[in-house]
């Protein structure tokens, strides 16, 4: 392990100093003549974290330091596709006509904008999310990965409201009677 890097990871509500050691190493496979290197980590659980790339990195903290950040970036990104399935339950979502599914894709995906990055990132809006978080009512606490308390507490929120949103749709379209959540 050639480098020491520190990361700071949210657990709840505390956040916890992670000290990463991470190195690489030229490997080739039996059967492959293509170069590959093998990333070595260090620090974030009891095993080290083994990545294998056919990217080619040069012998500098720099280009090892980008490939723990793609993988972890990369994880990141595995995790918002997961939580956007499970919140919103789009595997029990049945619609008869493609404009239908663009219309509650597009609401789901603006739903999993305004809880990841509106409310996560603005922080005049930390109050908000403060008590949407609580509405979640979590019995073992707030995930690390916390935007799954963040969508519990939109529905619980939501639920309790009385209007709909049959204000936000634009007129029926004169060929298929179809109603498009926003103008085509």
């Amino acid at each position: 392990m050639s480098y020491l890097e520190s990361i700071i990871k949210e657990e709840g509500e505390k956040a916890r100093c992670l000290r990463l050691e991470f190195g690489v190493r030229p490997v080739t496979l039996p059967g492959r003549p293509e170069p590959l290197w093998l990333v070595v980590v260090r620090g974030f659980g009891e095993e080290p974290l083994m990545l294998l790339t056919n990217v080619p990195l040069k012998k500098t903290r720099r280009s090892w330091w980008w490939a723990v950040e793609s993988y972890m970036t990369r994880w990141t990104i595995e995790e918002t596709f997961r939580f956007i399935k499970q919140s919103y339950q789009l595997e029990d979502i049945r619609l008869l006509t493609y404009v239908r599914l663009q219309n509650m894709m597009a609401l789901v995906l603006a739903a999993a904008y305004f809880t990841m990055v509106y409310l996560n990132l603005r922080t005049k809006l930390r109050v908000l999310t403060g008590h949407v978080l609580q509405a979640a009512r979590r019995v073992f606490g707030i995930p690390d990965f916390r935007f799954y308390a963040l969508a519990d507490g939109i529905k619980a929120y939501l639920f309790g409201q009385k209007r709909g949103l049959s204000g936000c749709f634009s007129p029926r379209d004169p060929d298929t009677g179809q109603r498009w959540l926003f103008s085509p």
